[in-house]
């Protein structure tokens, strides 16, 4: 089963509410770090890795902010919908910015 963290990214409901298949972690300034990537998902097909640090979600910078508001209320929501995600990747000056469209995921358990 994944954890409570990675179940806030890419959750599956009757609701319609979907993710982009991160699941991440929080650092210690606050942004997100991305510990893997749901094969075939919105953020593998874009090009995401593991390791890459997410500074911006719709434009809203995630050091200082909650991370359980910066999950549930601004990178999951209704499938179909698009969010923006500005990430750094370690090693690279160039930061990256991916607009994905949210979707509905079946997530493999762990194992």
């Amino acid at each position: 089963m994944l954890s409570a963290l990675s179940t806030a990214f890419a959750t599956v409901t009757a609701k319609n509410f979907g993710g982009v298949g991160i699941d991440g972690v929080p650092w210690a300034d606050g942004k997100i770090v991305v510990k893997q990537i749901v094969a075939g998902g919105p953020a593998h097909l874009a090009g995401i890795k593991a390791g890459d640090i997410i500074t911006h979600i719709d434009g809203k910078a995630t050091e200082g902010s909650d991370f359980k508001e910066m999950v549930e209320y601004r990178l999951r929501g209704r499938a179909g919908t698009p969010v923006t995600i500005k990430i750094r990747r370690p090693g690279e000056l160039k930061p990256y910015t991916f607009t994905l469209i949210r979707r509905q995921l079946t997530i493999p358990p762990k194992k």
